[in-house]
C-alpha cells in the first residue's frame, strides 16, 4: 500500500512550476510565540507559507496540575465550654513534590526510518515580517527556536519541504507516516530522543489550528510540518498542511 501512495504522490509532485525567491534562514534569538505566526517549511517547490494566525499565549509556561496546591478545607471550630481548652486541629499534609520537565535541549539531527529521513537540521525562527523561517535547502528540515526542545516541555516543531522545481523534497513522504510509527531526533548533547506517532491530520492553510500546533505543553511532543494538498499554479501554493503529532516515549 505503502508504495501505491508513493508512485501516486510522485507523479502529482513533479508538475512544471514557476519558483519563487525563499527566503533565508535566520535565527532569532529569543523569538517569542505570540508573535504573528505564518506555517512555513512546507514549500511546493515555489509554494508560499501557510496564513497567518495569532498565538497570544503559546510561550507561556504550561500548567501542570500536579505543580498546584489543593485548597486546605477551613472549617470553623466548634466553641468550647468555658471549662475545657479546645484542641488545635491537625495541620494537612503538604503534597508531594513531583519532577517537571526543564526546557530540553537544541535538537540537531531527525530520524525516521520508515520514510528514509535522516537530515541534520538547521533552526528557524521568526522574519522581520512576522513570518516564521523556512529552509533554504529543498532537502533539510528545521527546527523553530520560539518552541519546545527534545527532552523539554514541548512541542519541538520541525518543518520542512514537501517538494522543490525540480522534484520531491525532504518531507515528501511525510503523508505515509502513520499512527505507531516511531521518529528519533538527536540533541546538542549527543542524546537520542525517541518519538511514537499518535495522530496525523491534514489542516486547511486557511483554517490552520495554530495553538494545536505550537500551544506549549506539560509534556515532550513533536510536531513534524510539511505542504499537502493541491497545488494552486496561481498562488504558488498548497492549500493544506500535513502535521504529524508524536509523543516521546518513555520506560
Amino acid at each position: 500500500m505503502r508504495a501505491t501512495r508513493r508512485a501516486a504522490r510522485g507523479a502529482e509532485a513533479r508538475r512544471v512550476r514557476v519558483p519563487l525567491p525563499v527566503r533565508g534562514v535566520r535565527t532569532t534569538a529569543g523569538a517569542a510565540l505570540a508573535a504573528v505566526l505564518l506555517l512555513a517549511g512546507c514549500s511546493g517547490g515555489d509554494d508560499a507559507p501557510a496564513d497567518a494566525a495569532t498565538l497570544s499565549d503559546a510561550s507561556a509556561a504550561p500548567t501542570d496540575p500536579a505543580h498546584t496546591k489543593a485548597p486546605v478545607s477551613s472549617v470553623p471550630e466548634p466553641e468550647a465550654p468555658p471549662s475545657e481548652e479546645a484542641p488545635a486541629p491537625a495541620p494537612e499534609p503538604e503534597p508531594e513534590p513531583v519532577a517537571s520537565l526543564g526546557v530540553g535541549v537544541d535538537p540537531v539531527a531527525l530520524r525516521i526510518a520508515d520514510i528514509e529521513v535522516d537530515e541534520q537540521m538547521m533552526e528557524l525562527g521568526i522574519a522581520d515580517d512576522g513570518k516564521m523561517e523556512v529552509p533554504d535547502d529543498w532537502d533539510r528540515v528545521g527546527w523553530f527556536t520560539g518552541g519546545g526542545r527534545p527532552g523539554g516541555r514541548g512541542p519541538t516543531v520541525i518543518a520542512g519541504h514537501v517538494d522543490s522545481p525540480t522534484g520531491p523534497a525532504v518531507f515528501f513522504r511525510l503523508t505515509e507516516l502513520e499512527v505507531g510509527d516511531r521518529v528519533e531526533v538527536d540533541d546538542a548533547d549527543g542524546t537520542t530522543h525517541a518519538y511514537e506517532v499518535y495522530r496525523v491530520e491534514n489542516f486547511l492553510k486557511d483554517d490552520y489550528p495554530t495553538r494545536e500546533v505550537f500551544g506549549a505543553l506539560a509534556t515532550d511532543e513533536l510536531r513534524l510540518v510539511t505542504c499537502t494538498g493541491e497545488f494552486d499554479t496561481r498562488s504558488q501554493r498548497h492549500d493544506q498542511n500535513r502535521v504529524v503529532f508524536a509523543r516521546a516515549i518513555t520506560g
